[in-house]
């Protein structure tokens, strides 16, 4: 074991992890009344739990320090393993996974520490200015504003059975559409597409977005729709009803 001070062999606790954490959830009482022991050992040798650096305990001393079931403890040990809490060296040596997770800051070591427990009026003035250099590099360290970026589509193209109307259609989209399928009436396409939608309830897509640039590219192909006579009064209310308040 590494020789270390009395006033190291300590690490934080922080009570929501504990309370809320997943060890409650996962083992029961006794096994977390070991685990905090082990811990406890881990403290003293940087999340080692060893006799020293070249040898394990055995499981036999490890009980017995312990004051537990030589059996229960082992139970626990290869449940915390198999949990990732624990790891075995090929020593034997139990490692505490991701110990540096219960360590505090350097920063805020520097803000709980002392000198001797009793530090004197001069050493309070160096760990306050101490403190508010940390405090300064940490604002300079912090990112500048940037400037945000366009905003995106936030939700998909879709079609609504329940009401028969187009969802999610923005102006850029129609744009697009008019510019890419020039010999196309759009607002007429859309309306055939959700006609046939409705007629055909079983055939819901995924991407209504493809569907209806598929749909597009075929009418175009065939010579287009440009403001033909007498098709839109084939549509269904709800959708004119639509179009009307997107013209709005």
């Amino acid at each position: 074991m590494k020789k270390r001070t009395p006033d190291k062999f300590w690490f934080p606790w922080w009570p929501d992890k504990w309370i809320f954490g997943s060890v409650r959830i996962e083992c029961t009482p006794a096994e977390r009344g070991i685990w905090v022991d082990l811990l406890s050992f881990a403290s003293k040798d940087d999340g080692f739990i060893r006799a020293n650096e070249e040898t394990p305990y055995l499981l036999r001393q490890l009980a017995g320090m312990l004051l537990i079931d030589e059996k229960e403890l082992e139970e626990a040990i290869e449940k915390f393993i198999k949990l990732g809490k624990l790891m075995r060296t090929k020593e034997g040596t139990l490692y505490v996974v991701k110990w540096d997770k219960y360590q505090f800051s350097e920063r805020h070591k520097r803000r709980v520490e002392t000198p001797n427990g009793n530090p004197s009026l001069k050493d309070s003035k160096e760990h306050n200015i101490k403190e508010e250099d940390s405090k300064e590099d940490d604002r300079n360290r912090c990112p500048k504003p940037r400037t945000p970026s366009p905003q995106k589509r936030t939700s998909k193209i879709s079609f609504n059975f329940t009401s028969e109307k187009w969802e999610n259609i923005e102006k850029k989209d129609i744009e697009r559409w008019e510019e890419t399928y020039s010999a196309c009436d759009i607002e007429y396409e859309l309306l055939s597409m959700a006609d046939w939608l409705i007629s055909n309830p079983e055939k819901k897509k995924s991407n209504y977005k493809s569907f209806i640039s598929r749909w597009l590219r075929k009418e175009q192909d065939k010579g287009g729709t440009k403001k033909k006579e007498g098709k839109r009064g084939e549509m269904s209310k709800g959708l004119k009803e639509f179009y009307e308040e997107k013209d709005e």
